[in-house]
């Protein structure tokens, strides 16, 4: 196909989705060189043009893509990631408030707590969702073409994006309402089946945990797919690693161990920061419980044990917004440049 009229294809691009000089109304793929002629199916991108980038350029633009909006990201951090972790932590400390574990019974139990528990549970979830979604949103636009501005744009940036996450959040519970209403239907038909016939407990051991590492793959891409528009995330995120199952579950892997052993530098210093962990705001360390042969043991005061103390709090919601900054950020990124291999941009 010539290109149109008084059209001169871009030299300096990189390769991406550019507005189709055939037709306004779509995008078509630029590889760098020369517009790629096959008409794009609608929400993926052509087949042929369709690669995941090599393994050493995925992490390097990952890690790009995610750095460069580190203000807006912080931002985000800051926002979200404490709320998560004092949270959960006061809801813990709320829940063991005078309980003692016996031989016999849980002493100090009152069904009154509850309520705050909840709440408290409730909030650090509603935080970490909506923080994930800004993320998501965040990196997804950057990949897209987002560059970074001045400090006040970045910061507005890192609010907009939370905004976006918070309006997308009724959406994101929508689709997980339906993903654990299958579960437990799944898990429901499991059981009865193995209550009728017992030997296909293990036939259904050995098919389920290939199937759900295989469904997992397919799905890795769904919160990146609710977050950029609305219908079917799991059609757009089962398309990502359609023929390409392994490849995708490889470069997942990979991220997945750098981004564990990101963490775990991040939590080791939290917990030398902490003085080693619980045990240093409980009763001065850790409990052994031995159970003699009647079954019984020592007390054990949940309140000493989950005694976690402000300054446990205060260095966990540091390190949690630290590990945002350095690894939710770039995991963000990553999903996006592999989603975006065949879920263009609309617009």
């Amino acid at each position: 196909m010539p290109d149109a009229p008084g059209f001169e294809p871009p030299s300096g691009p990189p390769a991406g989705w550019y507005p189709d000089p055939y037709n306004p109304a779509q995008q078509r793929y630029w590889d760098g060189r020369a517009w790629d002629l096959t008409t794009p199916a609608f929400g993926f991108a052509p087949t042929d043009t369709d690669d995941f980038p090599d393994i050493g350029d995925w992490l390097d633009r990952s890690f790009r893509n995610a750095y460069k909006r580190w203000r807006a990201v912080t931002l985000i951090a800051l926002v979200t990631a404490p709320i998560t972790t004092a949270a959960s932590y006061i809801a813990i400390d709320r829940l063991a408030d005078g309980l003692v574990i016996t031989s016999d019974e849980v002493e100090g139990w009152s069904s009154d707590r509850l309520p705050v528990v909840i709440v408290l549970f409730v909030v650090g979830m509603l935080a970490s969702a909506i923080g994930g979604l800004g993320m998501a949103r965040l990196l997804l636009d950057t990949v897209d073409g987002d560059e970074p501005g001045s400090t006040g744009d970045e910061i507005a940036a890192g609010f907009r994006a939370l905004g976006r996450g918070l309006a997308t959040l009724p959406r994101a519970i929508g689709w997980f309402v339906v993903l654990m209403a299958a579960v437990l239907a799944a898990t429901l038909v499991a059981i009865v089946l193995i209550a009728l016939v017992p030997p296909l407990a293990i036939l259904l051991i050995l098919v389920g945990i290939p199937f759900g590492v295989w469904l997992g793959i397919k799905w890795a891409f769904v919160l990146v797919a609710i977050i950029d528009r609305p219908g079917a995330p799991f059609a757009r995120s089962s398309e990502v690693a359609r023929g390409r199952w392994w490849s995708t579950f490889g470069r997942l892997l990979l991220l997945g161990i750098i981004m564990w052993l990101i963490s775990l530098l991040i939590q080791t210093v939290g917990t030398i920061a902490t003085g080693g962990g619980f045990g240093g705001f409980g009763s001065g360390g850790t409990t052994t419980i031995e159970i003699d042969s009647d079954g019984n043991f020592d007390p054990v005061v949940l309140d000493d044990e989950l005694d976690f103390g402000w300054w446990f709090i205060v260095v966990t919601s540091i390190t949690s917004i630290v590990g945002t900054i350095l690894a939710s950020s770039v995991t963000a990124a990553a999903m996006s440049v592999l989603y975006r291999t065949r879920n263009r941009r609309d617009g």
